[in-house]
């Protein structure tokens, strides 16, 4: 996940009363978003570490105190894309009704683009992340190891998930054996990844 927004964290505290907000406190091991559980609120951490995961607990990304989660469920079919537990409890979250913080954002056009700039964030570093696996693919395909390597080192600096495909990636290609395929390459994945 990208790092602290520190403005949209402010806003929201800021309007903390306007939108009845309740802390919560959850221990290591505790689900604080179910995947497609229909989302009613916008979550921000205050302390403590969460994991996000999808499927079969493949870990995607891993949200610091300060960050805002849940906002994706308020688009598309209102549902969460993930699920979300506390990875380093206890954990300290303040709830958000997201019906009361969109009428809110309608007034507060700072709001609005803070938020928007958190989704476009996370979309981009989506798809980098993406284009990350893809040119490991392809270095791989193309016995290029130099490249390869590096887009390994990328990921694992990524959260589980991500490592874990590094692990793979490296095995398979121990498996398949030397190859000619050294060529200088970078891998492109664009600036580094910020980590939460």
């Amino acid at each position: 996940m990208l790092g602290v927004h520190p403005r949209l964290n402010q806003l929201l505290v800021t309007h903390l009363k306007e939108l009845n907000a309740e802390s919560l406190i959850y221990d290591s091991g505790d689900v604080v978003i179910e995947e497609q559980q229909h989302a009613d609120d916008i979550l921000l951490l205050q302390s403590g570490e969460l994991s996000v995961e999808i499927g079969a607990q493949r870990e995607l990304a891993r949200i610091k105190p300060g960050e805002l989660l849940g906002e994706m469920g308020l688009s598309g079919d209102n549902r969460h894309s993930a699920t979300v537990r506390v990875l380093h409890g206890p954990a300290e979250i303040i709830r958000v009704n997201a019906d009361a913080l969109l009428r809110l954002a309608l007034f507060d056009g700072d709001l609005a683009l803070e938020m928007l700039a958190l989704s476009s964030a996370r979309c981009r570093q989506g798809n980098q992340l993406t284009m990350l696996l893809l040119e490991s693919i392809q270095a791989l395909s193309d016995g290029n190891n130099l490249h390869l390597q590096q887009c390994i080192n990328h990921l694992q600096k990524e959260a589980g998930g991500y490592q874990a495909a590094a692990k793979q990636l490296a095995r398979i290609n121990s498996r398949l054996g030397p190859s000619d395929g050294n060529a200088p390459s970078s891998c492109n994945s664009g600036p580094d990844v910020q980590h939460p």
